[in-house]
C-alpha cells in the first residue's frame, strides 16, 4: 500500500513540474545579431484570440529563440498586439513561431513560417500580421448583400461593385444592410466594422466598403450602388392560341435601350426600345422574364384554346 502511494506522489510530482515546465522562459540575447525585422501580430489558436497580456509569442530558428514578445493592450482598438522583434546575421532564415496560452498553460507550435528580411516589417493595428494554429482563412468577398424589410428588384456583381435595384417608394437615405461575408472576414466603412442587420446607411450616394479576411491579411474594397425604379416601363401580353403565338410588348420612354428575352435563364431574344416600345411576336406558352437595364420582370405566356 506504501509502495502505492509513492507512486501516486511521483506521477503528481512530474505531472506538476511538466505543468510549471510548460510557462516559457523565451529569451535572445539581441548584442548576437545585426539585424532585426518586426510584427505587429495578433494571436489565435483553436479559432480563438487570445487576450492577455500574460500570453506569449517565441519566434525560433533552427530552435534558437531570436525574438519574444508579450500580448499588450491597444485601448483605441480594444485588441490584443503583439509587437514582436526578429533577430538574425542574414537573409532567407525561416523562422518557426511558438504560442503560450496563459490560460490553458499550453505551448502550440504554429505551422505557417516566414521567412527572415532585414529591415521588413509586418501589420499594423488595423490589419495585424496573424499568428494562428491552425490557419486562418484568406478569403475577403462579399458573398450576399440585401437590406432589412426591403426586397431587391435585382442584384448584380461585378467584381468589386454591387448594384441593387430598388422600388421607386423604399427610403435610399435609411437602410440598414444584412450581409454574407466570407468565412471570419469582417466588413468596414473607414475602419469601422460594420454589424449585419444593425447599422443603419444613407445609401443615396454610392457607398465604399472594405471586406478583410479572417487572418488580416486580405483587404478587398467593395461599392455598393443603389439605382431606384424609375416606374416608366410598362409590360403587355398576349397569349397564345392554337393558329397564333403569343407576345409580350414593352412600353418605355427609354428609347434605344437594349431589352433582353430570357427563357429558362437563357437570353431567348433580344431587341431595342423604338418610338417608345418593342414587341416580342410568336412565342409558345411559357415563363419568359424581360429584363431592360436592371430591372427584370416575369411574365407568363399561357396556352389558350
Amino acid at each position: 500500500m506504501m509502495k502505492r502511494y509513492n507512486y501516486y506522489l511521483i506521477l503528481l510530482f512530474f505531472a506538476g513540474y511538466q505543468l510549471q515546465a510548460q510557462n516559457p522562459n523565451w529569451s535572445v540575447n539581441e548584442n548576437n545579431y545585426q539585424y532585426t525585422m518586426s510584427f505587429v501580430a495578433f494571436l489565435n489558436v483553436d479559432g480563438k484570440d487570445l487576450e492577455t497580456e500574460n500570453d506569449v509569442v517565441g519566434a525560433f530558428v533552427d530552435g534558437v529563440c531570436r525574438g519574444v514578445a508579450n500580448l499588450t493592450y491597444v485601448a483605441s482598438e480594444d485588441k490584443y498586439y503583439a509587437y514582436l522583434t526578429v533577430f538574425a546575421n542574414q537573409n532567407n532564415e525561416l523562422i518557426h513561431f511558438r504560442v503560450y496560452d496563459a490560460e490553458k498553460e499550453k505551448i502550440t507550435e504554429v505551422f505557417e513560417t516566414q521567412v527572415f528580411e532585414i529591415n521588413k516589417h509586418y501589420g499594423d493595428v488595423f490589419r495585424a500580421y496573424s499568428i494562428a494554429e491552425p490557419r486562418l482563412s484568406d478569403a475577403a468577398d462579399i458573398i450576399d448583400f440585401s437590406f432589412v424589410n426591403t426586397k431587391a428588384k435585382d442584384v448584380i456583381f461585378k467584381e468589386s461593385e454591387i448594384t441593387i435595384l430598388l422600388d421607386v417608394e423604399d427610403n435610399v437615405k435609411a437602410l440598414v444592410p444584412i450581409f454574407e461575408l466570407s468565412q471570419g472576414a469582417k466588413l468596414y466603412r473607414n475602419t469601422t466594422e460594420q454589424l449585419s442587420g444593425k447599422d443603419s446607411v444613407d445609401f443615396s450616394t454610392p457607398v465604399d466598403y472594405k471586406v478583410v479576411s479572417e487572418n488580416q491579411s486580405v483587404t478587398r474594397e467593395y461599392t455598393i450602388k443603389i439605382k431606384v425604379s424609375s416606374g416608366d416601363i410598362t409590360y403587355y401580353r398576349k397569349n397564345a392560341v392554337c393558329y397564333e403565338g403569343g407576345a409580350i410588348k414593352v412600353v418605355s420612354t427609354r428609347n434605344n435601350e437594349e431589352v433582353l428575352l430570357l427563357k429558362d435563364g437563357v437570353n431567348f431574344s433580344s431587341q431595342t426600345i423604338t418610338n417608345g416600345e418593342t414587341v416580342f411576336n410568336n412565342l409558345e406558352a411559357a415563363t419568359y422574364e424581360v429584363k431592360m437595364g436592371t430591372i427584370r420582370k416575369e411574365i407568363i405566356i399561357n396556352q389558350k384554346k
